[in-house]
């Protein structure tokens, strides 16, 4: 993924923050017993499915002092739990399938290389059994992007559902998988607007390009003229997301995961903007929501789900 799914540091507790920076650790710690090299590719979405995961399931959690490289010296780390190796793994998985992609998009033997270290063999069962579905999907979208697909919908849609089948895992799945679809609508949809003026300038795919008919006008000036309708699919897929984790009951550290999906992705859409917002009144409500009682959110979360794969 991207590392769009971050706290807003500011706004976390000390312990809190120690908390998601040893999930991080953690996680690293757990890449790189797999496979070193794919240390370097953790992302902070990574992160968050393992502290969600963990958090949602597991009713303890263990730190331990040990030693990290990069900052050399011992850190507070997360002791690894299944969920916190199940995230390593599809941080391996989508790594692996990122390099491979560019090598075949662009015949870069340097990603050819990196992908063989990065390697998917030593994957655990709660992993190998997503590896099927997420290449599908991903193969889906490959397919899409090389047709210049106009619709950000569409596109959109399947990178959603792989994060859908990520996240759906457990007795909570159903609920999970529409939070994770929502999160990967978002990052795809964000990613795109990021990276407009770039993929203008160097030729490159972006939806938002043929979603809204470019036709060769200064891109500040088209990225402006778009910025609106990006803004409200954003603002939409975040309140969707905040449903169905509203129908989540968390066993622990509900204020680092609350602080994530209401602070810091919101804070991270409005920064795709230049800090400018048309319609801060609804970003202010989806921000301050609360969570509801007694499962009001259950009729929204099952018609979402409907619309989730087209398997």
């Amino acid at each position: 993924m991207f590392g769009y799914v971050t706290p807003l540091k500011g706004e976390l507790k000390i312990k809190e923050y120690d908390v998601f920076r040893a999930y991080y650790c953690g996680l690293c710690s757990e890449i790189g017993r797999k496979s070193y090299v794919s240390k370097f590719t953790l992302t902070y979405d990574m992160a968050f499915l393992a502290v969600l995961l963990s958090s949602t399931y597991l009713d303890k959690e263990i730190g331990v002092k040990s030693f990290c490289p990069f900052k050399m010296k011992k850190v507070l780390t997360m002791k690894s739990n299944p969920y916190i190796e199940y995230a390593a793994d599809m941080n391996i998985i989508l790594s692996n399938r990122k390099l491979m992609d560019d090598y075949n998009d662009d015949k870069n033997y340097v990603s050819l290389v990196l992908s063989r270290f990065v390697n998917t063999k030593n994957l655990s069962d709660l992993a190998a059994k997503k590896v099927q579905e997420v290449d599908f999907y991903l193969r889906e979208l490959s397919i899409l992007e090389k047709k210049r697909c106009s619709s950000i919908d569409e596109v959109s849609h399947y990178f959603a559902c792989i994060t859908s089948e990520i996240f759906s895992i457990g007795d909570k799945s159903r609920i999970l998988k529409v939070m994770g679809y929502n999160i990967g609508k978002w990052v795809y949809i964000l990613d795109a607007f990021d990276d407009l003026i770039e993929d203008i300038q160097k030729k490159r795919y972006n939806p938002c390009i043929y979603a809204f008919n470019y036709k060769g006008e200064n891109p500040w000036d088209f990225k402006s003229r778009i910025k609106e309708n990006i803004q409200f699919t954003l603002i939409k897929c975040l309140d969707e997301m905040s449903k169905s984790f509203e129908l989540l009951k968390m066993k622990k550290n509900g204020g680092i995961i609350e602080n994530i999906v209401y602070l810091g992705m919101e804070r991270r859409t409005m920064a795709a903007f230049e800090g400018g917002c048309k319609d801060e009144k609804s970003l202010r409500g989806f921000r301050y929501k609360r969570r509801r009682i007694g499962g009001g959110n259950k009729a929204s979360i099952q018609g979402t789900c409907e619309e989730i794969s087209p398997r």
